[in-house]
C-alpha cells in the first residue's frame, strides 16, 4: 500500500516543477521583451545615425554650392568617405537638395534672390503683341497628372496679342539641362486647365498666359524691393553705363557689345538705350559665347530694332533682358530721335493708342531670345511689332540670378533652428 507521504512527495515535486516551469516561462517572456527593447534601441541608434548622416549630406551640398553659387559639375561626399552624396533638383526659385541614407531622406531648398514665379516672360507693364508671338519653349512650371503648367507670359494688368502660339515642352529645346519629363507629358490642356494656347485675333489665349495682380518682377528676381534698387546696381557685379533719358547711350548696342566682349556680362544702363539693326548681329553673337548676359535698362526708353533685312545672324540673344522704370514715365515726344519712333508713332499707327501713348519699350523685327525677359514698369507698355520667337532657358536665368543673389535656405523647408 502506497503511503500518503509518497503522494505528498509527488505533489510537492509536481508543484515545484510547475513553479519552475512558470518561472522559466516568465523569464523567457521577460528576456524576449528585453531583447525586443535592445533591438528597438539599436534600430533607433541606426535611425538617428542615418538622420544625422543625411543632414550632413545636406550641409555638404550647401558647402559645395556656395563655392561659386552654382551646382558643381561633380558632386562629392565632401571627403567623408561615407558616400553620402547629395543631389540637386531645379525649382522655380533655386534648387531642392536631397540627401538619402538608408531609408532616411532629408530635403531642403536653396533660394536664389526673391520668390520668382513661373513665367518665361514676366511684366508689370501692359503687353501688346502687334504680330505673332511664339513661345517655342515656355516655362514648364509644375507637373500635374494632366501635364505641365507651362507659363509663357505672366502679366499684371493688360495683355493683347493678334496671334500667340505656345509650342509646349516636348517638341523643341529643353527648358533647362536637367529637365526631367519621364512620362513625356506636354502642357496641361484639359477644358478647365488650358495651358497650350494657339490663338488668332487676341481671342482664346489660355491659362499659360496668366494674370498676376501681385506681380513685382524686380523684387521677385533680385530679392530686393524696387525702391532699394541701388543696392543691386552697386553690388559690385553690375557694370554701370550712364546715358540720359532723351538721347540715351550713343550707339547703345555697340557699347553693350564692347563691354560683353571685354568680359563684363552683367550690364546696368542708366537712361535710355536703343539697339539698332546695324548693331544687332554683333550684340547677339557676343552673347552666344557666354553662359548668358544680363542687360538691365533703368529709367529710360528701351528699344530693340531686330536683325538687318539681309545677312541676319542665326544665333539667339542669350541672356536676361530687364527693363525697369522706377522714377521715369514716358511721353510720346521722348521717342523723337530713336529709330523706333518711325514705327511706333507713325501716323496713323497700327498700335492701339492706349498702349502706344504709354509705351516705354519697343521691339521690332524677327527676334529670338534664349533666357528670360522681364518688365517692371507699371502703368507703362511694352510693344512688340515683330515675329517674336521666345525660348525659355532656366539655366541662363539662373546664371544671371546666381551672380546677384546671396543664396539662402528656404524658411520652413527643413529645421528652422
Amino acid at each position: 500500500m502506497t503511503s500518503k507521504y509518497n503522494y505528498s512527495g509527488y505533489t510537492t515535486l509536481l508543484v515545484t516543477s510547475i513553479l519552475l516551469l512558470l518561472a522559466l516561462i516568465a523569464s523567457l517572456a521577460s528576456s524576449k521583451g528585453v531583447f525586443f527593447q535592445i533591438k528597438v534601441a539599436q534600430n533607433e541608434i541606426k535611425s538617428r545615425q542615418a538622420h544625422w548622416l543625411a543632414e550632413g549630406g545636406v550641409e555638404c551640398a550647401w558647402a559645395q554650392f556656395r563655392v561659386s553659387n552654382i551646382v558643381p559639375a561633380v558632386i562629392t561626399d565632401c571627403g567623408s568617405g561615407l558616400w553620402t552624396v547629395p543631389n540637386f533638383t531645379s525649382t522655380s526659385n533655386g534648387y531642392l537638395v536631397t540627401s538619402n541614407v538608408g531609408f532616411t531622406s532629408i530635403s531642403k531648398e536653396i533660394i536664389l534672390g526673391g520668390n520668382l514665379s513661373y513665367g518665361a516672360m514676366q511684366s508689370s507693364a501692359d503687353i501688346y503683341f502687334h504680330s505673332s508671338a511664339t513661345f517655342s519653349t515656355p516655362d514648364p512650371g509644375e507637373l500635374s497628372s494632366d501635364g505641365w503648367e507651362c507659363i509663357a507670359l505672366r502679366y499684371k494688368k493688360r495683355f493683347y496679342s493678334s496671334s500667340v502660339d505656345n509650342k509646349g515642352v516636348i517638341h523643341g529645346e529643353s527648358p533647362y539641362a536637367d529637365f526631367n519629363n519621364p512620362t513625356n507629358k506636354d502642357c496641361a490642356n484639359t477644358t478647365a486647365n488650358r495651358h497650350l494656347s494657339s490663338s488668332v485675333g487676341g481671342v482664346g489665349a489660355g491659362d499659360d498666359f496668366t494674370q498676376d495682380t501681385d506681380l513685382k518682377p524686380f523684387e521677385s528676381f533680385f530679392g530686393v524691393k524696387a525702391e532699394e534698387h541701388n543696392d543691386v546696381r552697386d553690388n559690385g557685379v553690375f557694370h554701370v553705363m550712364t546715358g540720359s533719358v532723351a538721347g540715351g547711350i550713343p550707339n547703345c548696342g555697340a557699347a553693350l557689345t564692347a563691354e560683353i566682349q571685354s568680359g563684363k556680362h552683367h550690364l546696368w544702363v542708366e537712361g535710355s538705350c536703343e539697339i539698332k539693326q546695324s548693331e544687332y548681329n554683333d550684340l547677339v553673337n557676343a552673347t552666344s559665347s557666354t553662359n548668358g548676359v544680363t542687360v538691365l535698362i533703368h529709367d529710360g526708353l528701351f528699344s530693340v530694332m531686330g536683325p538687318p533685312s539681309s545677312g541676319a545672324t542665326s544665333n539667339k540673344f542669350k541672356g536676361v533682358l530687364f527693363h525697369f522704370n522706377h522714377d521715369y514715365a514716358p511721353a510720346t515726344a521722348d521717342w523723337v530721335g530713336f529709330e523706333a519712333n518711325a514705327h511706333l508713332n507713325h501716323v496713323p499707327s497700327v498700335v492701339e493708342d492706349s498702349y502706344r501713348t504709354i509705351a516705354s519699350y519697343y521691339q521690332h523685327g524677327s527676334f529670338t531670345v534664349s533666357g528670360g525677359q522681364y518688365f517692371d514698369s507699371e502703368d507703362q507698355a511694352a510693344v512688340f511689332f515683330d515675329s517674336l520667337d521666345f525660348r525659355y532657358n532656366k539655366d541662363v536665368i539662373d546664371n544671371s540670378r546666381n551672380a546677384h543673389a546671396i543664396p539662402r535656405w528656404k524658411k520652413g523647408s527643413w529645421n528652422d533652428l
